[in-house]
């Protein structure tokens, strides 16, 4: 990512470089009077540049927040505003981005920390003011973006007080304590009253922005709120939040959410059809909010459904080179060709679907980069007890972590292709005794072995909700591996009767072939005009896509097969895991083709509408890994080939199953260890 689009975007795209946000006149670029661009790219950019400790990288954030803290009004407000235009959302981001800076870099820590509390003595007067610029805007500002996001904004609340509450006045700390309740008493949208009997929609028969309740049904804002009980339970002490965000994510995904692990809105929530399309800040909100979530309440469930979104969701909408990304992804997609408009609830100029620089809206160009450093920077976490203390590893991916325990500096290391194999290696080095915790993806919960210094050892099924593993280690140099199980599996979709295919976590998807046409970038003001030639990266290219093979298949599950890696624990893999042409696995599989026809002339129907195999067609088929497959069809019919053989007699049937139907296992091929990245090289985690 570093050496794409999210790498250098402050080189040259205006909403970054000639922000409103570093401009002491408040004149600038940006695509709403919201003024968000920037927070949104800080706040992704500060994670990537430490992460893999870009010194380029690390200067563009320093001169961003140097600029910003400078240009800091006399009375605390944060940002470009006027004061009559003054709303709370575009800070939630940013002061993110800040907040994430103090913790990797020590020497930001008592600036950031002294503007934020002068921005929070200015909110607590503005929240007093009748709600100022949260439940009161100008007419330039529409309120609610801050009011149903609130929870994120605060966050920043609860982390100078965890961080810092030691050392501040009494006074401010009530402060920050009184503008959490008012910050949740004034807002009029709650999350835990939308989840409700009753309340929460399975299906919207009003997808439009002129519903009432348009906020709670936005995608991007059902990914941030997601965790917005658990970030109320710390302050509130209400332990039923536990239960309601348990019932949030739940419900989201039963009855809005994707195979791929995003959710459905495009931009609004509808049901559960293949057609519907996701939007890419939608991915990266959903995978931060299921990451926070399994920190915060430590249940496997919202582990599990982090990686799947960041494994396949995020990768699928980015190519290869990250240079280039999607607006809306949808579950079957055959092709994405500037012919998407009437489709979506409002994303309708007809390039959503299309790769590009700001295809349909700017605002995914910002956020994007937040997606993996994210997911990196929540993958580890120390745990403590009464009688021992030590690491957790809770997101699974390649990093190395460095932290002290019990006083000493302690490094661990995992090196792995994981999600592409079932071999996780972790190099330890620590002068102490401590405990490495090790999770199992559920889907692995079965079947799991581990390898300690040479010795195999038992691994029992957690009764933790966390389902943990916990690693006694010795003093000095030990090595351990984490072995899991990848076999293929169909899981049915709740009430469609169609499956998706997947090992592991990821998500594997009919390879439809790819045929592609490139044109250069595009405004997104101007879709379909000719182009801008003034960007002075020649990777900047918008990009058409369309099949090169029969989309409209229906798979026998029974005859699923893998094609794993070999029995490697090295470093195998680079940094093109996602790229369709160097995909490292697949799953074969019998099928045939069936009748199946066109959503409004423009995309593949929610599913067949022949009962059977079109004469002659029964074949074997090839599926790649959803992220790879740029165009896909994920969510496909079950045909039952039993006694076929000449192609013409297989039955298209429908699985009736409310859970997770596992059809079928074959392999062929070891697992095997060892990648240095998703689409980056992951390098060190540092841990205060």
């Amino acid at each position: 990512m570093a050496e794409g689009l999210a790498g250098h975007e402050h080189d040259f795209y205006d909403f970054v470089r000639d922000s409103r946000w570093l401009s002491a006149t408040g004149e600038g670029s940006d695509y709403s009077g919201l003024n968000e661009a920037l927070p949104y790219w800080f706040n992704g950019l500060v994670p990537l540049a430490y992460s893999l400790d870009d010194d380029h990288l690390k200067a563009q954030v320093h001169s961003v927040a140097d600029t910003v803290l400078a240009l800091q009004s006399a009375d605390g407000w944060i940002g470009p505003e006027a004061a009559v235009d003054r709303n709370f959302w575009a800070r939630t981001p940013f002061f993110l981005g800040l907040t994430q800076l103090a913790e990797a870099n020590a020497t930001w820590d008592g600036r950031v920390v002294e503007s934020l509390i002068r921005f929070m003595v200015l909110a607590n007067f503005m929240l007093k003011d009748d709600g100022s610029g949260f439940t009161r805007c100008s007419a330039n500002a529409d309120c609610r973006w801050g009011q149903v996001r609130v929870a994120d904004l605060i966050l920043t609340i609860q982390w100078l007080l965890d961080k810092h509450q030691s050392e501040l006045r009494s006074s401010v700390v009530d402060m920050l304590w009184e503008n959490m309740r008012m910050f949740n008493d004034q807002n009029p949208y709650k999350w835990d009253a939308w989840y409700q009997e009753g309340t929460y929609p399975q299906v919207v028969s009003d997808p439009t922005p002129g519903n009432p309740d348009f906020p709670y049904m936005h995608g991007v804002n059902i990914g941030q709120g997601l965790k917005a009980s658990a970030i109320l339970r710390r302050f509130t002490k209400d332990d039923s939040l536990v239960d309601a965000s348990m019932r949030a994510v739940n419900w989201t995904f039963t009855y809005h959410g994707a195979p791929s692990g995003t959710i459905l809105a495009d931009e609004i929530i509808r049901d559960l059809s293949p057609h519907t399309g996701s939007e890419l800040c939608t991915a990266v909100e959903t995978a931060y909010s299921l990451a926070y979530l399994y920190q915060a309440l430590g249940d496997n469930y919202y582990a599990d459904r982090a990686e799947l979104a960041i494994f396949n969701a995020l990768p699928v909408m980015l190519t290869a080179d990250t240079w280039a990304h999607q607006y809306m992804d949808q579950v079957n997609q055959p092709w994405a060709t500037p012919n998407s408009d009437g489709i979506f609830t409002t994303s309708n100029s007809g390039v959503a679907t299309s790769y590009g620089l700001e295809p349909e809206y700017p605002c995914c160009t910002v956020n994007f980069p937040q997606g993996y450093p994210k997911f990196l920077t929540h993958s580890w976490a120390k745990t403590s007890s009464s009688s021992s203390s030590g690491l957790v590893h809770m997101l699974l991916s390649p990093s190395t972590v460095t932290t002290t325990i019990s006083g000493h500096t302690v490094t661990v290391k995992c090196d792995t292709d994981y999600p592409f194999s079932n071999a996780l290696t972790y190099t330890v080095d620590s002068p102490v005794p401590f405990d490495l915790h090790l999770r199992i993806p559920s889907w692995s919960a079965s079947n799991t072995s581990l390898i300690v210094n040479g010795v195999r050892q038992a691994v029992y099924s957690s009764s933790s909700k966390g389902n943990t593993r916990a690693v006694p280690l010795p003093p000095g140099h030990s090595t351990v591996v984490l072995i899991l199980d990848l076999s293929p599996r169909a899981e049915t979709r709740k009430h469609t009767g169609r499956i998706s295919v997947y090992v592991g976590n990821l998500l594997y998807a009919l390879d439809v072939g790819l045929a592609a046409t490139s044109t250069p970038p595009h405004a997104y003001t101007d879709p379909h005009g000719a182009g801008m030639t003034d960007i002075p990266f020649p990777q900047v290219r918008d990009y058409y896509l369309d099949h090169a093979r029969p989309w409209n298949a229906g798979i026998d599950p029974t005859t699923l097969i893998y094609r794993g890696l070999g029995a490697t624990r090295g470093a195998t893999l680079d940094t093109g895991v996602f790229d369709y042409a160097r995909t490292p696995t697949s799953v074969e599989v019998r099928g045939c083709l069936v009748e199946w026809g066109l959503y409004l002339g423009k995309t593949p129907q929610d599913g067949p509408e022949g009962r059977g195999c079109l004469e002659g067609t029964v074949q074997g088929f090839r599926m790649i890994p959803f992220g790879a497959a740029k165009l896909h069809m994920a969510e496909v019919p079950v045909v039952d080939l039993k006694g076929v053989n000449g192609g013409d007699v297989g039955v298209v049937v429908n699985v009736e199953m409310d859970g997770m139907g596992e059809m079928s296992v074959g392999t062929d091929g070891g697992m095997g260890a060892s990648v240095s990245g998703l689409g980056m090289p992951m390098q060190s985690v540092i841990m205060a």
